[in-house]
């Protein structure tokens, strides 16, 4: 069965894979991302999640064929006295045998896949915000080895690793979540001296309690643009829409 689970679950390519295929389908331009920032995150993000969910389907079509191919001559047999059989409900039995057989191995790989989805949730809103940013030539960079255990939750940088570590009062931080769930607080930094934090969104939601939690770590929130039509979130300068992240940027 894992090697079944394996030999699926290869068909189904990386997150780099994946982005390069949503870029490709957007066609997007510099002025657009510049000016409509918070809504291309929103569309690259719903695009690369279709296509990968689409690369599921011929991973699962795979799968099948696959424990078919391995059993067939079993199968061919065993389908031949379904047949045989007289009634429906005796027929439906035995048939129903074959189909459960099977999905115990779809229910295993659907596990599976559910790690996939969450690994590659979260990764591949970071990397889609980088590469956004580099597109309309905002410098920035994804910590890695020991500056990553020195900024310990921060995602992406700006202008760069190295300005952040000798002088953070000159960079600015960005903490990427595609949405926030309950054990949000937990997974993002709080604001130190001569830090400004910025969190990332697309969550289609933000309740007021969790706006005043994101005041109280001391970040700068820009969520999708839509949820500022709500005065609540207008008073409060703290949250802000993503389409004004550029601007913000650009005065580094």
């Amino acid at each position: 069965m894992e090697k079944l689970i394996e030999a699926a679950k290869s068909e189904i390519p990386s997150v780099d894979h994946i982005l390069n295929e949503t870029w490709g389908y957007l066609g997007l331009s510099r002025p657009f991302v510049r000016d409509n920032f918070g809504r291309v995150l929103v569309m690259f993000d719903e695009k690369a999640t279709e296509i990968f969910r689409d690369y599921e389907k011929k991973a699962l079509k795979k799968l099948a064929e696959f424990w078919l191919g391995l059993q067939k001559r079993e199968i061919r047999e065993r389908l031949k006295e379904i047949i045989a059989q007289d009634g429906w409900d005796r027929f439906i039995e035995k048939a129903s045998e074959i189909f459960v057989e099977f999905g115990i191995l779809v229910q295993n790989f659907e596990k599976v896949l559910g790690n996939m989805r969450k690994a590659r949730g979260g990764k591949t809103f970071e990397k889609v915000i980088l590469n956004l940013l580099n597109f309309i030539d905002i410098k920035c960079e994804i910590p890695k080895g020991k500056a990553k255990e020195e900024l310990r939750r921060v995602d992406i940088v700006i202008p760069s690793v190295e300005i952040a570590i000798k002088t953070p009062d000159r960079a600015i931080f960005l903490t990427c979540k595609r949405t926030l769930r309950e054990r949000w607080k937990q997974e993002v930094p709080q604001a130190r001296l001569n830090q400004r934090i910025y969190l990332i969104t697309i969550d289609e939601s933000l309740s007021k309690s969790k706006a005043n939690e994101i005041n109280q770590k001391g970040l700068i929130a820009f969520v999708r643009d839509e949820l500022l039509e709500d005065k609540t979130f207008q008073r409060m300068p703290w949250i802000r829409k993503l389409s004004d992240l550029p601007k913000e940027l650009k005065k580094i």
